[in-house]
């Protein structure tokens, strides 16, 4: 048996340390690739799911919080899911939109979203509101204040309209002008009284968001 010398220990001993040395490199470098690849992997994971869910034609959202509106209001809301705008920006999911009440119609309220604010830009996102059951709309039920609102307007100012005509004496037309005085001050009022009409919308309130249908109107 011949013992190993020093100098061949020596030998071993710095053949065993570049060997640790290069596999502990190795790791470094893979865990440095895995590190780069995890953010790209979810980036593709996100824009996979964006892709699918911009298949469908509307995209999910809800209203914000408990508002009484009217029309000529601001109506918040906020987005169900990732989406993008008009131009191909993403917007987050969470992120809060704002529509404006057009009008109250029966059991309707018609909302329109023209804007998005996204990190301080304003960008076009030209939607229109719809409720579940694939109407246009937030569908109030029992909206009893704008049918009744609604059908006196539509007396007031279909109703006929008395004209001073000739042969009538001084007092005859005087009565006449205040009857048609009274009229017109009841067709105003009545106009007056639908923009007037007032409807609560609960919070977590389901909508969809559906591309403005272009009516060629200026």
């Amino acid at each position: 048996y011949i013992l190993p010398t020093q100098e061949n220990l020596d030998s071993i001993t710095r053949e065993l340390r570049k060997k640790k040395k290069r596999k502990q490199e190795k790791k470094k470098v893979e865990k440095k690739e895995e590190t780069k690849e995890a953010p790209e992997a979810r980036t593709r994971f996100n824009t996979v799911a964006l892709h699918k869910s911009s298949r469908r034609n509307a995209i999910r959202a809800y209203v914000h919080s408990d508002q009484v509106v009217m029309a000529g209001s601001t109506l918040k809301m906020r987005l169900g899911e990732d989406c993008l705008t008009d131009d191909g920006r993403r917007v987050r999911k969470d992120s809060p939109v704002y529509g404006e009440v057009r009008k109250i119609d029966g059991e309707r309220v018609i909302v329109e979203i023209r804007t998005v604010n996204v990190g301080g830009n304003i960008l076009p996102f030209k939607k229109e509101v719809y409720s579940s059951d694939a109407m246009e709309g937030i569908y109030v039920p029992g909206n009893a204040k704008a049918e009744i609102n609604k059908d006196a307007t539509a007396g007031a100012v279909d109703g006929t309209n008395p004209q001073i005509t000739g042969g009538l004496d001084m007092g005859s037309q005087l009565i006449a002008g205040g009857v048609n005085g009274v009229v017109n001050a009841t067709k105003q009022a009545a106009s007056k009284n639908i923009k007037k009409v007032k409807v609560t919308i609960k919070t977590n309130y389901a909508v969809f968001l559906m591309e403005k249908k272009e009516t060629g109107e200026s």
